[in-house]
């Protein structure tokens, strides 16, 4: 099958009108975000060893929960975000165009596992370059709030089926690497030769 008629069978997003019900995958632009900075207090006469200040942030970002926790009143009250940025983003002054390439085919191909790639959309009534979702920045929103902000919205994209769920599942793999003691030894014809004469058949 030609990748044109992949691309219409198998569309990655969807156009969501004004609404305040949230999906897994769901696009959120301008979202607020408030980040505490913690600052060692040297005051002797405070309880506390630190003071928080908060700044605030407008970031685009998506929606990580489960669709059937955000739609089934289940008492959820908080949901999970993470940063996105545009692919163009991700380019710096001193890096080369090759360089850059090289760094989105990484993405691209899940190489580099704290970011994911997220196809453009080319739906006329909302456009947008390829996206690279932070796995690692992740921020905690009040349900109720993020709702109003979504609502305010005329429009917001919706990642569909696979994508979503592919989108989850490199979010948990991220948090649930784990690194072996002793790995296995990559295979040549050395190495195997080594291995398969010192195997005894049983």
């Amino acid at each position: 099958m030609a990748e044109g008629n992949l691309k219409q069978n198998h569309p990655w997003y969807e156009i969501v009108e004004v609404s305040e019900e949230l999906e897994q995958g769901d696009f959120v632009d301008n979202c607020e975000i408030f980040v505490p900075t913690y600052i060692p207090n040297d005051s002797t006469n405070d309880a506390f060893a630190y003071k928080v200040e908060i700044d605030s942030y407008r970031l685009n970002v998506v929606v990580i929960n489960q669709s059937c926790d955000l739609g089934n009143n289940k008492g959820l009250d908080h949901v999970l975000v993470c940063l996105r940025k545009p692919s163009s983003a991700y380019k710096n002054p001193n890096m080369s165009m090759k360089q850059f390439y090289s760094s989105l085919e990484e993405i691209r191909k899940g190489q580099r596992y704290r970011h994911y790639m997220l196809h453009e959309s080319n739906l006329q009534e909302y456009p947008c370059e390829t996206q690279i979702v932070d796995l690692g920045s992740v921020f905690s929103v009040p349900y109720d709030i993020i709702k109003q902000m979504a609502k305010a919205h005329d429009k917001r994209l919706r990642l569909r089926s696979p994508y979503k769920e592919k989108l989850a599942q490199a979010f948990g793999y991220y948090y649930m690497r784990i690194g072996l003691p002793v790995d296995i030894p990559e295979f040549s014809a050395k190495t195997f030769a080594q291995t398969s004469t010192s195997v005894k058949v049983a």
